[in-house]
């Protein structure tokens, strides 16, 4: 993990205490048993995770998903998963002097087979009321933190950043209570779009959206979901009252695949709320919404990564981390809107993305009026 000092106010309190109990203050480069240790506590900690939810399937699955699961399939990647983080864990205590992250991974790896591992017995007449979604977290931060993880290390744009930046634990329990909590914040989110879909349905204004291929209602989607969410997003930034709802997502002082977890639950359920309704009126099919819904979620995390890549002409076609990165510089702090389609900034006047290829100095908000700590942030806005 990085090294930070206690009086270094950018860092949490929780992020100070995962340096403690953590900490791993050796190199950082492949081949030095950091990384091994990394995967397999992440490995270890998922298998942990992914046994309860075996045990507790009732309680911890994500309704809509939990039939549709290959029940065979998940328990050969568990005991794959369970085999790995033995041998990465086993490998970072014979690489590294720092042996921390391999007992932690050890330790959850033990865990998961001591309550039973992939042999874990699936009861399906049992109900719950309330469901949660560890499922998704799980199956999200071990694929996102796989792929983005040694990406941001092999092409970093701040290599002195590091994978544990200040704030890591702050963007992290945003993650987590976005997955574990999907399905509250989907009803709240689907809510406008049907009311609003009920009572205007696309039929009554004569457009056929489903009867169009699904790649063309796809490309319709992400532009009719880009122009409202720019203008949703551009007017967080205007009003008084909505500005510090979105104020929170801008306060990290430090861009990479997690940050962009960082937001509000306000700002989260109107923005979401609002660029439905058009979809919904439109009556675009349920199967094109889901792969748009796979599209701006990589995309999401995709734009906010810690990575130095020029894509040069795609810039001008798509939206690229260069082009998201201007939006949350420290100044300017009122461009490029989109997240899809740049082209729409172009067309409303709020495109910014210097030719010379180059990178916002800083990120943030001027001054840091923000609070660091998840529970602050999320009663600041309210003040």
């Amino acid at each position: 993990m990085s090294s930070p000092g206690d009086s270094d106010r950018s860092y949490t309190r929780l992020d100070l205490w995962f340096e403690r109990v953590l900490g791993d203050r050796g190199s950082q480069h492949f081949g030095s048993g950091w990384f091994s240790g990394l995967i397999g506590l992440l490995l270890g900690a998922a298998s942990f995770f992914a046994v309860l939810v075996f045990h507790f399937h009732e309680w911890l699955t994500v309704n809509e998903l939990r039939s549709q699961y290959p029940v065979d399939l998940m328990r050969g990647l568990l005991t794959l998963a369970i085999i790995a983080a033995f041998f990465f864990s086993a490998l970072n205590l014979l690489l590294r002097p720092s042996k921390r992250l391999g007992i932690a991974g050890i330790a959850f790896t033990c865990g998961a087979v001591i309550l039973g591992g992939a042999g874990v017995e699936i009861e399906h007449d049992r109900q719950a009321p309330l469901h949660l979604g560890l499922d998704w977290l799980v199956l999200n931060v071990v694929l996102l933190s796989l792929v983005f993880v040694p990406l941001e290390r092999l092409f970093p744009l701040k290599p002195e950043q590091g994978t544990f930046r200040p704030g890591w634990t702050t963007d992290g329990i945003y993650f987590a209570v976005s997955h574990v909590a999907v399905e509250l914040l989907t009803f709240f989110t689907l809510l406008p779009a049907t009311l609003v879909s009920q009572a205007w349905q696309a039929e009554a204004l004569g457009v056929q959206a489903k009867s169009l291929p699904i790649a063309v209602q796809v490309l319709l989607i992400m532009i009719a979901a880009d122009v409202t969410q720019y203008w949703v997003h551009r007017s967080f930034h205007r009003i008084r009252w909505a500005w510090p709802f979105h104020a929170i997502h801008h306060s990290s002082r430090n861009m990479d695949w997690l940050a962009g977890s960082r937001l509000h639950v306000v700002d989260t359920v109107i923005t979401r709320g609002l660029i439905l309704v058009p979809l919904f009126v439109i009556g675009f099919a349920e199967q094109a919404l889901y792969i748009w819904l796979g599209i701006v979620a990589a995309q999401a995390t995709f734009i906010h990564v810690n990575m130095k890549f020029r894509f040069r002409w795609l810039e001008h076609l798509l939206v690229t981390p260069r082009f998201h990165h201007w939006h949350h510089a420290v100044r300017p702090i009122d461009k490029n809107f989109a997240v899809h389609f740049p082209w729409i900034d172009r067309l409303f006047g709020t495109y910014y993305l210097p030719a010379d290829g180059s990178w916002p100095p800083e990120v943030g908000i001027h001054g840091d009026p923000v609070p660091a700590e998840f529970g602050a942030q999320l009663i600041w806005p309210f003040k």
